[in-house]
């Protein structure tokens, strides 16, 4: 790989690694840990060969965050670090080689299971619990305290008096798992894809009483702030074990390397005896004096590991191909399989990507596949074992499944292009009504498919002209089903214009670009008056954004169902952001690792007060704000001497806040 390949890569993998910490956030997962972890160390590599392309704003620099848009945060008083991974044995044996040689001697570690669950960080003062949150970015959590109080096995006094931060995990059990998705199936809404994703999306919920009937269960394992006697990690279990909070019964202890590929490959074959989901073992050095000595790196503590099962895979036979229909008229191939169980579930489909994974793989109907899953995503074809002699190649459809209307290739996706599509009405509005875009609660899959099948919704606009009468005579609703849907629909009318802009739909439009979009473009007018040559020259808005954008409001169903949602009442009109002209005019660098602000907070911060956020340092640069672990921006900053430099403290003490 020469220089511009290398260049080239780097951009492409830190747009992948976004993304797909994006859809971790929203616990719809794409991907496993694993090859999640395979490009964040392809990047890694890159980056050691090329230092030149380590970019301040790299992900290997930072930390995920479980921050929803809109939650509330509150910063943790001791950070909380993820946990770097082990894939092999191999890794095991180095890092704890690295623990012997920090400690003289072979060091006392714990092992304890690696529950698949959603992070949490209680605070106790006075022995009261005064609030709980996610794990956030490290930095900062979102409050999810109301949800948290009504898990009966987190308590809500504790003995201790100090102030003290417990850690752990929150999780569903199978068996409360199975019984969640037996009623949610029994009055026709979409079932959860595995106990990970169940439970990071309960914590979230705005409806306490709905947790409350989840039955949501929590393992705790650490601490942040914490004033107390504990010396190790076995010391502390003790300790949160007299507070009242519940801890594993399987965490052992070892002195030797054999002891720990022992115990993990012992959990490695009974990966699915316990009632919960694992993916692993992690390794902690036992004494608190040793974490201390080997510290911490940007991202992870460096006397842990968290050695990972393989993902399982087995061999099974191709029943058939389905081709389905997304919002955007994205046609998606889903491989029909003979049932086979694989992570402890029963997989019958498996995600075959686009046209050309397809033809990669060279399917026929009735080879035998090899399938893989992870337990946290739709199951994938890895490959195929034998082809069944003398069937036909699988071949990607002309037309669409749905509508019969010819498909298009772009790029590697191939679209269907009919906007009045069937199937795409029905996924536009079942993503207009999602939580990120309109928030239309209880219109799920199925009440979508009653109102369309039953031909009172055609579109997004007619949810606003709904016979509430007729709603309640639909099979499995009544009345009080239809007067929820009612203030939901009316609820959704305060919604921001970059939310509503989101809902559309608008082809490569996520949640952040149409929060950039209401932010350049202050009401939905102006976004639709706009050229493409304005488009493009917006912040952060390529090419292939702008002319779908562009396009979009070419099209004249679209323009008629815009016009009808504003006179529903829909927020068309953005809300200002400016707070004062303190930075106006100056063009402002931020880099490093920052203690209380992510980089986008930053960049919104500076463009609410009228300075503008660039990426590179230059003699037209004002300020740069320097953060931890600050690379050759801040060192050309101070080569260049017109640049002022300045740190968190010294930036907010310029704004006033």
């Amino acid at each position: 790989m020469n220089h511009e390949e290398a260049r080239a890569r780097v951009i492409e993998l830190h747009k992948l690694i976004a993304r797909h910490e994006r859809l971790y956030r929203a616990a719809r997962p794409e991907i496993s840990d694993f090859e999640f972890d395979m490009l964040m160390h392809e990047l890694q590599e890159i980056e050691r060969r090329f230092p030149d392309l380590r970019t301040p704003d790299s992900p290997t620099h930072r930390i995920g965050s479980d921050v929803t848009p809109a939650g509330k945060t509150i910063e943790h008083r001791r950070r909380m670090y993820s946990l770097d991974n082990a894939y092999s044995l191999e890794e095991v044996r180095s890092f704890y080689d690295r623990l012997c040689k920090a400690n003289d001697a072979p060091p006392r570690v714990s092992l304890e299971l690696k529950i698949d669950g959603f992070g949490i960080n209680l605070f106790y003062q006075h022995g009261l619990l005064q609030y709980a949150t996610t794990r956030g970015d490290g930095v900062k959590g979102e409050d999810v305290t109301a949800n948290v109080r009504t898990i009966e096995s987190i308590p809500q006094r504790i003995p201790h008096r100090e102030p003290l931060e417990v850690r752990g995990e929150l999780f569903f059990t199978r068996t409360e798992f199975e019984r969640i998705n037996s009623e949610r199936e029994a009055v026709g809404d979409a079932t959860f894809a595995n106990p990970r994703n169940a439970a990071a999306g309960s914590i979230k919920l705005k409806n306490a009483e709905v947790v409350a009937q989840r039955n949501l269960t929590g393992i705790f394992y650490a601490v942040g702030a914490f004033r107390g006697d504990a010396g190790t990690q076995q010391e502390l279990l003790d300790f949160l074990t007299e507070q009242g909070f519940a801890v594993s019964e399987h965490t052992r202890y070892a002195v030797s390397f054999e002891d720990i590929e022992e115990r993990c490959r012992h959990w490695d074959e009974r990966r699915f005896e316990p009632d919960y989901d694992i993916d692993g073992i992690v390794i902690k050095a036992n004494s608190f004096a040793l974490r201390d000595e080997m510290g911490y790196t940007a991202k992870h503590p460096r006397w842990a590991i968290a050695f990972k099962f393989k993902a399982e895979e087995k061999d099974t036979e191709l029943l058939g191909v389905e081709f389905n229909v997304g919002r955007t008229g994205a046609v998606t191939p889903v491989a029909l399989l003979a049932p086979v169980q694989l992570a402890g579930t029963t997989v019958s489909r498996a995600t075959l990507h686009n046209q050309d994974e397809i033809e990669r793989l060279g399917l026929h109907i009735g080879d035998t596949v090899r399938v893989i899953k992870s337990g946290e995503i739709i199951p994938k074809v890895l490959g195929v074992r034998t082809h069944k002699q003398g069937a036909p190649p699988v071949r990607f459809p002309d037309v669409c499944p749905s509508c019969g209307e010819p498909l298009a290739r772009l790029e590697a996706i191939t679209y269907c292009n009919n906007i009045d599509c069937p199937a795409q009405v029905r996924r536009r509005i079942e993503h207009f009504a999602s939580r990120g875009a309109l928030d239309i609660d209880g219109l799920g899959e199925t009440l979508v498919g009653q109102l369309i099948d039953s031909g009172m919704v055609h579109g997004v606009a007619d949810l606003y002209t709904l016979d509430y009468d007729s709603v309640a005579a639909l099979e499995r609703r009544g009345e009080k089903s239809a007067v929820n849907l009612r203030q939901a629909i009316e609820a959704s009318k305060l919604q921001p214009f970059h939310r509503v802009l989101f809902g559309l739909g608008i082809r490569f439009v996520g949640a952040k670009v149409a929060h950039i979009l209401a932010d350049h473009f202050p009401d939905i007018d102006k976004l639709r008056d706009a050229t493409l040559e304005e488009l493009e020259a917006t912040p952060d808005i390529g090419g292939r954004i702008a002319q779908s954008v562009h396009d979009f409001f070419r099209n004249d169903h679209s323009l008629r169902s815009i016009e009808a949602l504003r006179v529903a009442g829909l927020q068309f009109v953005g809300e200002s952001r400016h707070e004062s002209d303190i930075l106006a005019g100056k063009a402002i660098v931020v880099t490093g690792t920052l203690r209380k602000y992510t980089r986008d907070e930053m960049k919104d911060l500076i463009e609410r007060h009228g300075g503008r956020a660039t990426s590179s340092v230059s003699k037209k640069t004002d300020y740069i704000v320097a953060g931890e672990n600050a690379g050759g921006k801040l060192e050309k900053a101070k080569k260049l001497g017109t640049v002022e430099i300045l740190d968190e403290a010294a930036f907010e003490e310029l704004l006033k806040l």
